[in-house]
């Protein structure tokens, strides 16, 4: 093999170190981003969301504890189950309706039964948080709250990165600039099911390494071999 052609294989195979770096570069990059609306669809229940409620008997001069009130997971099916009076459906209706449909049903058993009702959405944190999971949240309260929720973020948690996907796209980019004027959740257009993603600060992901050293091994072992058959 003459020299010049032993300097074209060089390039060739410096070239093709560049492109396979530069592709598992772009794989690290961030979808488009696209922002949400808000539908302030959140007054209406579906499945895995949940129901705050809080219910009291008036006007009795003892007190006297329920055990009533609380937060209750909607089933599949859309309904809720309670202690005395058992499953209540709420999928698909408003906060309104599911109030006086409890205010019927408990009044078979209580005395001036007063509702409250609050709807709770499902998020999802995941990524450098130190108890990352699923909550149940109410969509009036702040990223703050979430945030306390999953134990805080980790030490290596960059709270600048922190951003909200939904169905595999980044909807809400730089989450934390939408609370800086203290906002809710569903004023910033976070909706149920949405994913919190809390971003390591600073580094290079261990599957980006791996792609590179996986690249130069097989560079390395192609040069070697074409070395030991054609020099």
């Amino acid at each position: 093999m003459t020299l010049l052609k032993k300097k074209q294989l060089l390039i060739k195979l410096f070239c093709l170190v560049i492109i396979l770096i530069s592709g598992a570069l772009y794989g690290q990059n961030e979808p488009t981003y696209q922002w949400s609306k808000s539908v302030r669809s959140l007054t209406v229940f579906k499945p895995g969301d949940a129901v705050r409620i809080q219910i009291l008997e008036l006007y009795r001069q003892e007190r006297r504890d329920l055990f009533l009130s609380g937060d209750y997971p909607i089933n599949p099916e859309g309904y809720i189950v309670m202690p005395l009076i058992g499953e209540v459906k709420v999928k698909g209706y408003t906060i309104f309706e599911v109030m006086q449909n409890l205010r019927d049903r408990l009044a078979e058993h209580l005395q001036n039964p007063y509702v409250y009702v609050r709807p709770l959405i499902r998020i999802v944190v995941q990524g450098a948080f130190l108890k990352p999971g699923a909550y149940h949240v109410d969509p009036a309260s702040s990223l703050w709250s979430v945030i306390e929720l999953a134990g805080g973020p980790g030490k290596r948690c960059d709270m600048t990165k922190m951003h909200v996907n939904r169905g595999g796209k980044i909807v809400i980019p730089e989450v934390l600039k939408a609370f800086e004027k203290g906002i809710s959740l569903e004023e910033v257009g976070i909706e149920s099911g949405d994913q919190i993603i809390g971003v390591d600060r600073g580094g290079i992901s261990i599957t980006f390494l791996m792609t590179v050293v996986n690249v130069f091994t097989t560079v390395v072992l192609l040069y070697l071999r074409l070395k030991d058959s054609q020099w």
